[in-house]
């Protein structure tokens, strides 16, 4: 079984050349939907997303509390919609951007998300990694 690429190029698809990804390589593209998305954006899913959108422009919260929430909200999205994964655990580490251009005054900052788990087809240890970038946020 193949499974389209997203993003969707149209020009191709409307010339009957979608382009296909692993099955791997789609599992990684529906983490980065759940990562992206808000909460209420997906229609009839109204829990599919994460709670970084929530939080990124809250003055008020701690890194700890951001890691906390954003680690749990992906833990249940990831579980409830992506079912080809098993042993799934997330980690979230928020830090600040090393930026050459030290007149700035906004804070900007990083999270690092990783995700692990098992292939359920297949018993196949399944790693996902990518950088969110944030801002603004207080610590």
């Amino acid at each position: 079984m193949s499974y389209l690429k997203i993003p969707i190029d149209l020009k191709s698809a409307v010339n009957g050349k979608l382009e296909r990804c692993s099955y791997e390589e789609s599992i990684a593209q529906q983490i980065m939907l759940l990562i992206v998305s808000r909460y209420g954006e997906v229609v009839g899913k109204e829990n599919y997303g994460s709670v970084i959108w929530e939080l990124e422009f809250s003055q008020l919260v701690k890194i700890s509390d951001w890691e906390n929430r954003v680690q749990e909200s992906l833990l249940q999205a990831i579980t409830t919609y992506e079912e080809r994964l098993k042993d799934i655990s997330v980690s979230v580490v928020l830090s600040e951007i090393d930026d050459e251009n030290k007149k700035e005054t906004h804070v900007r900052r990083k999270a690092q998300i990783a995700v692990k788990g098992k292939i359920v087809s297949t018993d196949q240890p399944f790693h996902f990694n990518t950088l969110v970038y944030i801002s603004p946020l207080s610590q």
